[in-house]
């Protein structure tokens, strides 16, 4: 799991005039909840662009006032109209506690029904897990190398040791789409082939007509 370093500064203050003014100065007003107190701090906005400003899973290492927190980020508050960082809210990270978090999920090659004339359609960007902090992977990978056109990828096939999967089992994930224009043109080629008779055989609505003529031949 990776981790973004914050330093942090606690907050003795904590009205709006004094948040106001941290704002103002650069800074962003923090807390952490979740381990033995909540503690208010802030630093410098800039300090939290490798965490919030990417589809990767970081946790945030917090040193304030002499110790080091492992926390990750649970909620967060932007200006509706500039959509600068107002405010972030940490969960700290204790050993024996599990946490649920939204892991990104990556296709691992390139299935073979796409070289068929497949689309490779993926259903989940993210999906949310249940761990301890030991538990938690960075990205959750799942080779998609094999998979043939039609074939679908669900929730149950994923295996990672220590992690629960908050989706359901029959959800799919990966699917290998036929794309509508091989469909069509396999159609009329299945239909022609079951309207065709076998090679050798007498159509059934010609038989009729060949006993008659047999029995015309019998008279004369």
């Amino acid at each position: 799991m990776e981790k973004v370093v914050i330093n942090g500064t606690p907050r003795t203050e904590l009205g709006k005039k004094a948040t106001r003014a941290l704002r103002k100065a650069g800074n962003t007003p923090c807390n952490i909840y979740g381990g033995k107190e909540t503690l208010n701090f802030y630093a410098p906005t800039a300090a939290f662009r490798k965490l919030i400003y990417t589809p990767d899973f970081r946790a945030a290492e917090i040193n304030l006032d002499g110790k080091t927190y492992t926390a990750i980020i649970k909620d967060s508050q932007y200006e509706p109209i500039s959509d600068a960082l107002l405010h972030l809210d940490f969960q700290e990270l204790v050993d024996n506690v599990k946490v649920k978090v939204a892991i990104p999920l990556k296709l691992k090659g390139t299935p073979k029904g796409i070289t068929d004339g497949g689309v490779l359609e993926t259903v989940f960007k993210k999906l949310n897990i249940l761990a301890l902090p030991k538990d938690i992977p960075s990205v959750i990978e799942v080779d998609v190398a094999g998979m043939q056109l039609g074939d679908i990828k669900r929730i149950k096939d994923i295996e990672l040791p220590g992690v629960t999967i908050l989706h359901s089992p029959s959800n799919p994930f990966a699917r290998v789409q036929v794309p509508r224009v091989v469909k069509e043109e396999v159609a009329p080629v299945a239909a022609a082939a079951a309207a065709a008779p076998a090679a050798g055989a007498t159509p059934a609505a010609a038989a009729p007509a060949a006993a008659d003529k047999d029995k015309a031949k019998d008279k004369k």
